[in-house]
């Protein structure tokens, strides 16, 4: 329910209630929230093997290898770091992935709605 709220609010602030705006924006923050889940597993993985006492070196080949790491691997397109600096993409990849329809965003439209969501939901 919270996501649906937070969508209809970005929707707001963006001028736009068509649903297939509100789907990419479930897609994106789908994309958000997984990212989020990546990045702190991976670092918690990352902390616990420090405190072992292995040099960093190895840490990162580690947490690579690491099974909860692997299990929640995220391929770099669909990271939020990755399309927040590649906007260009975000229509490419939610209708090859998501099978949406092209919305034609400029890059300007897509870094301005990526700007809405971090501010909405940080």
């Amino acid at each position: 329910m919270k996501n649906k709220e937070q969508i209809y609010k970005i929707m707001s602030v963006c001028e736009r209630e068509d649903d297939l705006f509100y789907s990419y924006l479930s897609c994106l923050l789908g994309i958000k929230e997984n990212s989020k889940q990546f990045s702190k597993v991976k670092q918690e993985v990352r902390e616990e093997y420090l405190i072992m006492g292995i040099c960093e070196r190895e840490v990162d080949i580690l947490v690579e290898q690491n099974k909860q790491v692997a299990d929640l691997y995220i391929p770099k397109l669909l990271r939020w770091e990755f399309l927040q600096e590649n906007v260009r993409y975000i229509e490419d990849l939610c209708s090859m992935v998501f099978q949406l329809k092209p919305l034609c965003f400029s890059e300007e439209q897509w870094k301005n709605v990526m700007m809405i969501i971090e501010k909405e939901l940080p």
